[in-house]
């Protein structure tokens, strides 16, 4: 006979419980301290937005793009009240990326009431180099994320209007979570519930539409009309010309497939996707099988089903409609599969074949930890670079006095606003290979070429190594006449 994971925990000891609580706690001391190290620095033509919007907002002045991201430029601007307003929005980044390993162990916690579970997928999310990379961003991956999680778990303990809260917030701070949005629509749908389906639609979506409504007003204060055709323009551009994303006519859905394997090798990414569709399997199977029945076991399975489900469709999104360069368009895969991972070590944990084994369930937690980072290739962080790529060029291009002009494909913007002396080229124009062929010619070696790709026919003088997944490895060319 199966014994529910929610009533094994009821017989575990404060102090027991206790012991976890700390591990957790001498985790986040060792990772603060850790991520402390690096400097807070903007990293791209995207947290340069988000700078600038945090003093001026306006999206027709890309301060920042469109949509806006109204609630991540509030939550910046509240925090430029302590921290300078340039780098207000990587704090925003950097707090929200602690958040989300104690929300991913209170999840896990919710789904199945194991305390080792709990323990592991927290700590198994703290050392994602990913987060590390989205923590200082200074982007809104990590808050937009964080609240996600916030409402999966509302959703999960039937809080209806917390749910709302908490997506129309995720949805004003990263509105292309917008398919995360969608799939929590099946929520009500799925499992027992002890109140009325229109009734939980309805207390969530009128927080979501109080909150849609003043963030479009306080878009249209700065803005007006004018921001629904930029927001045309910007989204044809964006799937069409520079998004890069699997809708346009440079790309093709194997660049994803080259980047998660790069990232994290095909084993981890097989084994996320092994793991979210046996979750979805067993869960669909207990709800809709013959022997379909309400049990505790039953009940974890179907949840946690619903949540695979919901990371499946996501990264579907992810590979049609957002660029494959940027990898930490796939962090809520990533860290969604984390909990799905501890809840199924969970149930193997609390099984009948590990309880005649006497197994302890936190050893087996223990041992599906060891076998994921070996699998998954657990990455390694640099101990040496602690600027990221696009400043170790910039810091590079002021140390040496010969360089003049600079043609780039990437942080066009920050490097003319950190380099405001120097002559900086966008690659994306056929006119900008021109330009760095007759700086060349009228003063050798003046001009010089950065880029995200390795460049044929061209002279390599040095690279900038990335620090964490997901950061992107620059190269620097000089140009010879």
């Amino acid at each position: 006979m199966y014994h529910s994971l929610l009533a094994t925990n009821k017989l575990n000891t404060t102090p027991y419980n206790l012991r976890y609580l700390i591990i957790m706690a001498l985790a986040y001391v060792l990772w603060w301290g850790w991520i402390r190290s690096f400097p807070m620095a903007l990293t791209s033509d995207d947290a340069l937005n988000f700078s600038r919007g945090v003093v001026r907002f306006s999206v027709l002045e890309f301060r920042p793009h469109f949509p806006g991201y109204p609630a991540f430029i509030g939550f910046s601007r509240i925090a430029a009240i302590w921290v300078d307003a340039t780098i207000a929005p990587i704090w925003v980044s950097l707090l929200s990326a602690m958040m989300i390993p104690v929300l991913v162990a209170r999840l896990v916690f919710v789904l199945c009431g194991s305390w080792a579970a709990a323990t592991l997928g927290c700590l198994l999310a703290l050392g994602q180099s990913l987060l590390a990379s989205i923590a200082l961003s200074g982007l809104s991956d990590s808050a937009a994320f964080m609240l996600f999680l916030m409402a999966l778990i509302a959703a999960m303990q039937q809080k209806n209007g917390w749910v709302g809260l908490w997506l129309g917030l995720m949805l004003a701070t990263r509105p292309s979570y917008m398919p995360l949005a969608f799939a929590m629509l099946f929520v009500p749908y799925w499992g027992d519930r002890t109140g009325s389906t229109i009734r939980a639609y309805l207390q969530a979506g009128v927080v979501i539409a109080f909150i849609g409504l003043s963030c479009l007003l306080f878009i249209w204060a700065h803005d007006g009309a004018a921001y629904f055709e930029e927001g045309r323009r910007f989204t044809l551009g964006h799937f069409s010309i520079w998004g890069n994303t699997a809708e346009g006519n440079t790309n093709s859905l194997h660049q994803w497939y080259v980047s998660l394997n790069t990232g994290f090798g095909w084993v981890g990414v097989g084994c996320a996707a092994l793991s979210l569709y046996y979750a979805m399997y067993s869960g669909f199977l207990s709800k809709f099988g013959l022997k379909a029945n309400l049990s505790a076991l039953q009940g974890i399975k179907q949840k946690l089903a619903l949540i695979a489900a919901i990371a499946g469709m996501y990264w579907l999104w992810v590979t049609v409609g957002q660029n494959p360069d940027n990898l930490r368009h796939w962090a809520p895969v990533l860290f969604v599969f984390l909990v799905v991972f501890s809840v199924q070590l969970a149930l193997l944990a609390h099984s009948d074949i590990a309880n005649k084994m006497l197994i302890n369930p936190a050893h087996i937690c223990a041992v599906g930890a060891v076998l994921y980072c070996l699998s998954l290739g657990y990455p390694t962080y640099s101990s040496v670079q602690r600027q990221a790529p696009i400043q170790q060029a910039i810091v590079w291009i002021k140390a040496h006095p010969q360089v003049n002009v600079v043609g780039t494909n990437y942080s066009v913007n920050l490097l003319r606003d950190q380099l405001a002396s120097y002559s900086i080229y966008d690659m994306y124009y056929p006119s900008s290979k021109w330009a760095l062929r007759a700086a060349a010619k009228q003063a050798p070696k003046s001009a010089w070429r950065l880029s995200g790709t390795r460049l044929d026919q061209q002279t390599l003088v040095t690279q900038f190594l990335p620090r964490f997944i997901g950061e992107r490895r620059l190269f620097l060319y000089q140009i010879s006449q």
